[in-house]
């Protein structure tokens, strides 16, 4: 009788055991599987992309002036700028409102970028003058069928010790709808150095697309977001992010993106071959272990 119930207490030790070491097992790869998904900073680099792009947009056509053809010759023959008051007007009245519309269509420039939805923007000054902010409001608007809502706000700061005009970039209650459903938040506070281009204008560099295509801003800061599946996280820029216009992604540099729940941090590089080349891919390493993402 004693051995029987001996058997039975060693198969009882060695069940529970089982089913604790399997529980085990099951929790630790589940949280290697949460650790290694790259969701969180391939959200982050739509977001920015998206808005990168809607600066872009706004920094082009502010700089236009009105000067006929010049933003449809990149952005489509489709999008139409006004200005109230005028560019130049008796008494140069400020503030302005101008209101970039792409129409309800996707409107597809030269840059190969599809956008529809209005852009109204508020200046307090011309953008190159120091001391301007320019004020967006997203209306209805899509670039690549990303639905972009939220208020970017750029800040001329004057030039800095090197002599490069700089700007406060921020993005409040910023939201990206994606085509095939979900959504991220993102909010962010960045200085933007402009340290190629300047000089170059549509006057004076045989035309638009030579003006603007040697524009390139160096990007240092900080965001933080919700992603899709409702993890928050924030993020700091380690190297400054390259910016080149004419490039519809980050050409280099490297950020961390900081998951809230006490994930690991993802080190996102945008330049692993150190190339420099336009290409949508980057790279995220998480505990030593690198994904490839793509960016849209």
């Amino acid at each position: 009788m004693k051995n029987k119930n001996l058997n039975f207490m060693v198969l009882f030790v060695l069940t529970a055991s089982m089913i604790v070491f399997s529980c085990k097992k099951d929790e630790k790869e589940e949280e290697i599987e949460v650790n290694n998904e790259t969701t969180t900073a391939q959200d982050n680099a739509i977001a920015q992309n998206m808005f990168d792009d809607v600066k872009k947009v706004v920094e082009e056509s502010a700089n236009d002036e009105g000067q006929s053809g010049k933003v449809g010759n990149f952005f489509g023959t489709c999008v139409s700028v006004t200005i109230n008051p005028n560019w130049i007007d008796s008494t140069q009245y400020w503030p302005k409102t101008m209101t970039i519309d792409f129409g309800t269509s996707n409107c597809t420039g030269n840059d190969g970028i599809n956008r529809r939805g209005k852009l109204i923007v508020t200046l307090t000054d011309r953008y190159r003058n120091a001391g301007s902010v320019l004020t967006v409001n997203p209306q209805n608007y899509f670039v690549n069928d990303h639905q972009i809502e939220g208020t970017k706000t750029l800040t001329n700061n004057g030039r800095n010790g090197s002599n490069n005009l700089t700007f406060t970039v921020q993005v409040t209650n910023g939201k990206i709808t994606f085509p095939t459903g979900g959504s991220t938040t993102w909010s962010s506070t960045r200085t933007n150095e402009w340290i190629a281009g300047e000089s170059t204008t549509w006057y004076n560099s045989g035309g638009l697309l030579a003006a603007l295509c040697d524009d390139v801003y160096l990007i240092t800061g900080s965001a933080n977001g919700v992603n899709r599946n409702g993890v928050s996280y924030s993020v700091n820029i380690t190297s400054p992010l390259r910016k080149e216009l004419c490039c519809r992604w980050i050409v280099s540099g490297k950020l961390d993106v900081i998951p809230g729940g006490g994930l690991l941090t993802r080190s996102v590089n945008y330049d692993p071959t150190n190339t420099g080349n336009c290409d949508p891919t980057a790279t995220v390493t998480i505990a030593g272990n690198t994904f490839t993402i793509t960016m849209p």
